[in-house]
């Protein structure tokens, strides 16, 4: 954790313009809050038609939830692609402030700095991204889904507890792993697009890239299958307890279908909140790896220390 404040810290110094940044940011997240609100409006809609209320009264209801879904499409869309803009806007000052004043021995060693200092711009831009789309929702999620459930119903709230705490750890687990594995890569990326540079005979270099792509990639899917199950097992769980207190009466329909469409929302805002940590964890390679190269005197390791 402290080191992803740093590493954010450190990335908010090549941002030239803050501000817009910031504010576009907090338009997205008012849109995020948006489908909390919908889900809650959707489940007031079951419960009228369960009290058999007048059609006037579910034309006012469906007004509504089609006002909310109108504010929600603008506001995501207009800070998405605003947010897109100024991300590029960080990737090129990435490279102009690492790359000012470079010098190296032969073409080789500037294209392998180069290419480093691609890796790390890239991160830093994919993170913003995802950041933007879907991190943003499942941020406000998982601070406000908790909340929510501990109103509608306790035991659900502590069962949504455990499913977090549960995936996170074993996220824990596979993001550390998950890093190793991306280091390599970035190193043999490096080479790969150095030697390429230069001349078409790459085919050693293409097999190591390959290679360790490949387990990249399987490890990727182990990653996400541990994390997907583990999802399934307490999705399950809490279907099956309010399956239960329908059945006997203690819940209505209305109750089901509103808890169940949080709980499904638990498992998109984990699963953004996983690459979202999975993006950091490429920045974090990029900048060790960019760190290390003694051509680039503009960021040491001390910036994660």
């Amino acid at each position: 954790m402290k080191q992803n404040k740093q590493l954010f810290k450190l990335i908010l110094d090549l941002v030239d313009h803050k501000a817009p940044l910031f504010f576009w940011y907090l338009v997205r997240v008012f849109s995020a809050l948006l489908p909390l609100y919908t889900i809650y409006l959707f489940g007031q809609a079951i419960r009228l038609l369960e009290n058999h209320v007048s059609i006037q009264q579910l034309f006012h209801h469906l007004l509504l939830i089609l006002f909310i879904r109108l504010l929600d499409n603008f506001t995501r869309l207009i800070s998405i692609h605003k947010i897109e803009y100024l991300i590029f806007e960080i990737e090129f000052s990435i490279h102009q402030f690492l790359l000012f004043g470079l010098k190296t021995r032969n073409k080789e060693k500037r294209h392998q700095t180069i290419q480093a200092v691609r890796n790390f711009s890239e991160a830093v831009r994919n993170t913003f991204a995802i950041l933007r789309q879907p991190g943003i929702d499942g941020l406000v999620s998982f601070i406000s889904i908790p909340i929510i459930l501990s109103f509608l119903d306790f035991k659900v709230f502590i069962a949504e507890i455990a499913y977090v705490a549960t995936y996170y750890f074993v996220d824990i687990y596979t993001t550390e792993r998950y890093a190793r594995f991306k280091n390599i890569q970035n190193k043999h990326t490096e080479t790969y697009y150095a030697r390429l540079q230069d001349s078409n005979k790459v085919a050693k270099e293409r097999r190591s890239f390959l290679s360790h792509l490949k387990k990249l990639c399987d490890w990727g899917f182990w990653e996400w299958n541990f994390l997907q199950d583990t999802a399934v097992v307490f999705y399950s769980l809490i279907l099956f307890y309010l399956i239960y207190t329908v059945s006997i009466g203690q819940k209505q329909i209305s109750d089901l279908v509103l808890i169940m469409g949080y709980t499904v929302s638990t498992q998109a805002f984990l699963n953004n909140i996983s690459s979202i940590k999975d993006r950091l964890a490429d920045t974090k390679v990029a900048l060790t790896r960019l760190a290390s190269n003694k051509s680039v005197s503009s960021v040491n390791l001390s910036d994660l220390t």
